[in-house]
């Protein structure tokens, strides 16, 4: 009994198919290996980028001058004899030391372009993202040459292995504004 109720269920599925079943495939004209993993390797192709940027800067700057001039002299003779004993003595010293130190770390991920395959197999990478928060906008901007060799099986770069990277972290908005000197700030750096 439940053979049958199989057969009459198979039977009522091709039927409502036209009388025929329809094969599918998962391998079509765009797929490019049935072993390999899909990474990006022509123009149009999209790579995600890892960005794992950390910059740490120091510099150390003192010096220390002294100067000392001393001159002197005696009455004079003859129309010199108007002046009295000259003497001038000067001294100067000038010392000071300057540290200035930045860290910078920055960590994302961002979808990039491959705009062009150069004639040595290197893609040439683009990407920009914008975030809007309110009226804060950041956008993150990266450029760059990839090898083919670099981009991991599930299709992802790190930044550092960017070749010729242009990475640009920009912000507007008032949060940004709030972060930049005033005027009168501004004005008294130039002068010191």
């Amino acid at each position: 009994m439940r053979r049958m109720l199989t057969l009459l269920a198979v039977a009522a599925i091709a039927a409502g198919c036209g009388g025929r079943a329809a094969a599918i495939s998962l391998w079509t004209a765009e797929s490019q290996s049935l072993v390999a993993d899909r990474q990006a390797h022509r123009v149009g192709d999209i790579v995600t980028v890892l960005v794992v940027e950390k910059s740490l800067t120091s510099h150390q700057a003192s010096h220390e001058t002294e100067k000392e001039l001393k001159a002197s002299g005696g009455p004079g003779g003859g129309i010199l004899n108007l002046f009295p004993e000259l003497s001038v003595e000067t001294d100067r010293s000038t010392s000071g030391k300057g540290t200035a130190s930045q860290a910078t770390r920055l960590v994302d991920r961002i979808s990039a372009r491959v705009t062009e395959v150069t004639p040595e197999g290197n893609l040439r990478i683009e990407g920009e993202r914008s975030i809007r928060l309110n009226r804060d906008e950041l956008t993150l901007a990266v450029s760059g040459l990839v090898r083919p060799d670099d981009i991991s099986p599930d299709n992802t770069v790190l930044s550092t292995r960017i070749a010729d990277c242009r990475m640009k972290w920009a912000g507007s908005g008032p949060i940004p504004e709030k972060q930049r000197p005033g005027l009168l700030s501004a004005l008294l750096s130039l002068l010191w």
